[in-house]
């Protein structure tokens, strides 16, 4: 099993976040980033392409690191805000929850708090770190 740095479970973590696909070769863990143009508008299709080309000539080489799924997302956003010590941040971010487009409304939300907005950043990329180590651990 290939080990990442601290960088790359960074590097991976943001990528994931961001809706793209990270492959890691399960041997000596190259990592492959790929950005799918049919998500994203500004993603090189030839990128794309060449990566899902390699992965295909021996898939079971590689990991994929998938998208987190929504219900865990929404418990990221969660676990966020039963940590969060602002009574008018803590009501605004459980309503937000429970609205319509709950990740749209919860960031819109938290924009209004720019210190406790920071504060989500570290919190999200910490736990989807946690997603990314936990993807590479063998069962």
């Amino acid at each position: 099993m290939a080990q990442l740095s601290e960088a790359e479970i960074n590097e991976a973590a943001t990528a994931i976040r961001r809706g793209m696909e990270v492959y890691v070769h399960r041997e000596h863990g190259r990592m492959l980033i790929a950005d799918d143009p049919e998500r994203n508008v500004r993603a090189d299709p030839e990128v794309f392409e060449a990566i899902m080309q390699d992965v295909s000539t021996d898939p079971d080489a590689y990991i994929h690191i998938e998208r987190m799924p929504a219900a865990d997302a929404l418990l990221v956003m969660k676990d966020f805000t039963d940590r969060v010590r602002n009574q008018e941040l803590w009501q605004a971010l459980t309503y937000a929850l429970k609205r319509p487009r709950p990740f749209q409304t919860f960031k819109g939300e938290l924009t209004k708090f720019p210190k406790n907005y920071d504060k989500w950043r570290e919190y999200r990329q910490l736990r989807y770190r946690g997603y990314v180590t936990k993807a590479l651990t063998p069962e």
